[in-house]
């Protein structure tokens, strides 16, 4: 009897090493494609839009469109029968929290169940599990502080982002809603600091879940941490930029400047 087909969907949580898994996988992907099939988001860039429109508007019509845009997915990018499945999108837990009106991840159990729900029925014999990757609190907070910095006209401090989002890092009880939501499919936990301690980085720990040979698992490629955040001389340049009274567009353009000469985000070996 063949071994049972093995899903994996990893939603997030955002700034919690997903970029550096991510990478890892893309960088791996043929190494790992006769034994694993990768879908990040770059397959399903209609549902991450729908998904991240969802957590701002809770607009059910976002939902419903989401089927179409998965249909579409798996027809361009088919995977082989039988084999096992990686998804990993942070953004199929909607739009971070702190861009916009989005204050926390209410939206995640309700866009997560959805997701499920498309793929028990597309793949009825597989097994599915779901893995939330997490962080630390206060360390989180000032991880996403400094990527909506950059990204928008944040004008908080670090002190009052903290206070207004505090809720959204609390991972536990959003992680709860998701597993009683799925119930009875198993929701794995993955935090940032167990992840790091693999030597070929996070994204290793996010394979290490799914059955592979171990002469394939030891000829991947490291990937360590990316999408670094904004040092501090940086993110109180862009506090005050924000803050000041110039045009949107000249503003973006000065930050992505910035952040380029810094090498923000920039990948390194493990």
């Amino acid at each position: 009897m063949a071994d049972q087909q093995q899903i994996l969907l990893h939603p997030g949580f955002h700034r919690t090493g997903t970029s550096s898994m991510q990478h890892f996988l893309w960088l791996n992907r043929d190494a790992l494609a006769p034994y694993l099939t990768i879908r990040l988001t770059r397959h399903f860039k209609s549902v991450a839009r729908l998904c991240t429109r969802y957590s701002t508007t809770q607009n059910p019509l976002n939902l419903t469109d989401i089927i179409s845009e998965l249909d579409a997915g798996f027809a361009a990018t088919p995977v082989p029968t039988g084999r096992n499945l990686l998804i990993s999108s942070e953004m199929f837990c909607g739009e971070i929290p702190g861009h916009g009106t989005v204050m926390d991840y209410s939206a995640a159990p309700s866009l997560i169940t959805y997701l499920v729900g498309y793929l028990e029925e597309r793949f009825p014999e597989a097994k599915i599990t779901v893995l939330l990757s997490t962080r630390d609190a206060e360390e989180w907070l000032f991880s996403v502080y400094r990527h909506v910095l950059r990204r928008s006209r944040l004008t908080m401090t670090r002190e009052e982002f903290a206070t207004t989002y505090r809720d959204a890092a609390d991972f536990e009880v959003v992680a709860q809603d998701i597993a009683e939501a799925i119930a009875p499919l198993d929701v794995l936990y993955l935090p940032l600091d167990h992840a790091l301690q693999n030597p070929l980085g996070p994204g290793a720990a996010l394979v290490d879940q799914m059955p592979l040979p171990d002469t394939v698992r030891d000829a991947l490629l490291p990937v360590g941490i990316g999408a670094k955040g904004a040092e501090p001389h940086l993110w109180g340049q862009f506090l005050a930029m924000n803050r000041a009274d110039y045009p949107d567009d000249q503003v973006t353009a000065q930050k992505e400047q910035m952040a380029e000469a810094a090498k923000l985000g920039h990948w390194r070996k493990a």
